[in-house]
Parts: C-alpha cells; sequence; structure tokens
C-alpha cells in the first residue's frame, strides 16, 4: 500500500493490541505524547498484513533497528503523562 501521510499525524508514546475473539477483530491502541487514546480497529486477520509489513520493512531498511529514542527530561514526563492518562481511563497494563 502506497499512500501520503494523513493530515493528522500523532507521535506514539505506547501501543498495544487487543483480540476481540467473539467480534473477530483486533484493535491497536495507542497512546499519543499529549496524552490522546487512539483506536485503530483492524478487521478479521487484516493485523497479519501489518505484521508482514513490519517485516519487509524491516528486511529492507535493517538500519531502522539501530535507531533509538533519545528520552530527555521533558519527553519523559510527557510520557509519564500519557501513561498515567491512560490508566486512569480503564487501559490494562501489561506486566
Amino acid at each position: 500500500m502506497s499512500t501520503t501521510p494523513a493530515a493528522i499525524r500523532y507521535r506514539a508514546v505506547s501501543m498495544e493490541l487487543a483480540a476481540y475473539l467473539d467480534g473477530e477483530y483486533v484493535e491497536m491502541h495507542i497512546v499519543t505524547d499529549a496524552g490522546e487514546r487512539v483506536t485503530v480497529v483492524c478487521d478479521k486477520d487484516s493485523i497479519f498484513a501489518i505484521q508482514r509489513h513490519i517485516e519487509q520493512i524491516g528486511q529492507d531498511c535493517p538500519e531502522i533497528s539501530t535507531w533509538k529514542t533519545l528520552v530527555t527530561v521533558r519527553a519523559h514526563d510527557e510520557i509519564e503523562q500519557a501513561y498515567q492518562a491512560a490508566l486512569s481511563e480503564g487501559w490494562r497494563v501489561s506486566a
């Protein structure tokens, strides 16, 4: 899939997947650096297409695996605020 970037962009600080077996879909839950929650619904087995795309990008551009996020004090505070906002809204935290 080749598309232009969306007009709305978010900087994710946390992501998790949730599977809903009865509904046969997966949701990607994202917390942004502004503390917003974004949910992307992946119908049926489309999550595996995402997985294949991630694997392909890793093969085509192996240097991506060397990129690291530099966390400044301010960024750390923003991440912590986003995390706390997610917790206060009832998001589960994996151990």
